[in-house]
């Protein structure tokens, strides 16, 4: 009973000290945040940008998102490798904790031998009940043996090193997690992004279409001046060469169109030669939303996928520096083991017993050639460099901020600018075509204000496009576009 005490006060007291040790590992940022952003000033629009997707009001894009985010194979990876960092975070967990087996084992064993004795011996031994089976021509032997036993073993954590190696694994399935968010993010931005240069290349197909049409008529025209006389060879192959040109131009848009919905069709996980992009009700690039207000540097640090995973990253470099750390410390380790069984031999099973054997040792590094105390360094110089681009990322999130927002705002101008441009042009092209039809121009006039208006009308849609793509790589500066 003694002895029983003994094991338990041994095993609380290792419990109560293993319980004591916890990793602490701040995040210690040289970078001093601003309170603000300094070129949101115009910023207006809503400051939800979980799904900023969804301020375009167009279904088809948020169809196409959501289809992304469900069955994407990018969004699919960053889902596997999490479960896999959790499985290595949940192993490294339960390292902490003690390991019990069972083992068994049963035998049985027969044996005959030629009886060795003469017949003399036999006859004597034979008059007796407890040798008279050697009176046989052979004797016969059988045996069996059954055991059974139960092993635990425990290395309790009193200086914390398991515990650090079990934080390192937590905080590397943090970032990874973060990761994952990241992967949502970057899959969203990437839709929107051939989503939004489709749409384009629709309306610059449809501008080409007109502009070829309106060549046609041009060379026709030409044609017709140089049968009457009043244009030399040069001006029709002039003519010409315009509308090869345009003719050209308008097959690389096509391809370029045909490329960005293939585009589409990989990062929503469907098959490109079937998939075809479906119409739209709502002009993206002419309806965009404003730009998100509301945000601030410290949100930043919240939202951001990157910065998260970076800062689970420094956390986890700290984690594996406390643990080489305590590679100095001594290791204990307590064993138990019982084991009972049973021997039978020729019927007679009285042969029974049980056994058990508890441990207690310990390990201490006395002389390593200096290999723990260079570990430490190591470790220590990882950690160090985790700060150190955690604070590079921070940095760099802070002026990709700013840009985008400036970025936006000065396309917002250039495109209200280019929209005023080209209403002009519309309405130029028209005056000339109505001076055309009552004689006061001649037709290639009012042919070249129509060119020149589908001119200004692509102009207008690549301002329009570049806009839409920089708001949204300011979406994704912000860190928009996932959700846990």
């Amino acid at each position: 009973m003694k002895f029983n005490q003994i094991h338990l006060l041994c095993i609380a007291a290792a419990l109560a000290l293993a319980g004591c040790k916890n990793t602490e590992v701040p995040l210690n940022s040289q970078v001093e945040l601003p309170e603000t952003f300094t070129q949101d000033a115009a910023a207006k629009g809503d400051a939800d940008i979980g799904a900023w997707w969804q301020q375009w009001n167009d279904p088809v894009l948020s169809g196409l998102i959501a289809q992304g985010l469900a069955q994407g194979h990018d969004v699919k990876i960053a889902v596997s490798r999490l479960n896999e960092a959790r499985a290595v975070a949940g192993a490294a967990r339960a390292d902490l904790g003690p390991t019990v087996g069972l083992s068994g084992k049963a035998m049985a064993n027969y044996s005959q031998m030629d009886n060795p004795l003469d017949s003399n011996a036999r006859a004597l031994l034979s008059r007796y009940p407890q040798t008279s089976s050697l009176n046989d021509d052979t004797i016969d032997s059988q045996s069996t043996t059954l055991y059974g036993g139960l092993t635990a073993s425990w290395e309790p954590d009193i200086f914390g090193k398991k515990r650090s190696d079990a934080d390192a694994a937590r905080y590397a399935a943090l970032g990874q997690q973060e990761l994952a968010y990241g992967a949502q993010m970057l899959v969203a931005g990437d839709i929107a992004d051939n989503y939004f240069k489709a749409r384009a290349a629709q309306g610059r197909l449809k501008t080409a279409d007109q502009t070829v049409a309106t060549l046609r008529r041009m060379v026709r025209y030409i044609e017709g001046r140089f049968k009457a006389g009043h244009v030399s060879g040069y001006e029709v192959n002039e003519a010409k060469v315009q509308l090869t040109a345009a003719e050209a131009k308008r097959a690389t848009i096509a391809a370029e169109y045909a490329a960005y919905v293939r585009s589409i069709a990989v990062l929503t996980g469907n098959v490109p030669q079937t998939f075809t992009l479906p119409e739209s009700s709502i002009d993206a690039l002419a309806h965009q939303p404003s730009a998100p207000g509301g945000q601030t540097p410290q949100g930043l640090l919240e939202r951001r996928p990157d910065l998260r995973a970076q800062a689970a990253q420094v956390n986890a470099y700290a984690a594996k520096f406390a643990s080489a750390k305590a590679d100095l410390l001594p290791r204990f380790t307590i064993s138990f083991m019982g084991q009972g069984g049973r021997i039978g031999v020729d019927g007679d099973r009285s042969l029974t017993g049980w056994a058990s054997l508890l441990s207690v040792g310990i390990q201490t590094p006395l002389f390593t050639n200096g290999r723990i105390k260079a570990n430490i360094k190591a470790a220590d110089a990882r950690l160090q460099t985790a700060l150190l681009e955690y604070d590079k990322r921070l940095l760099t999130a802070l002026g990709e901020v700013d840009s985008a927002y400036q970025g936006v705002e000065s396309l917002s101008r250039q495109t209200e600018l280019l929209q005023t441009a080209h209403n002009q042009a519309a309405r130029h092209a028209a005056d000339t075509e109505k001076m055309f039809r009552n004689g006061y121009k001649t037709l290639d006039v009012a042919l070249k204000a129509h060119i020149a208006e589908g001119q200004m009308q692509e102009n207008l849609i690549s301002a329009q496009l570049a806009r839409a793509q920089m708001l949204v790589s300011l979406y994704k500066a912000l860190g928009g576009g996932w959700s846990k």
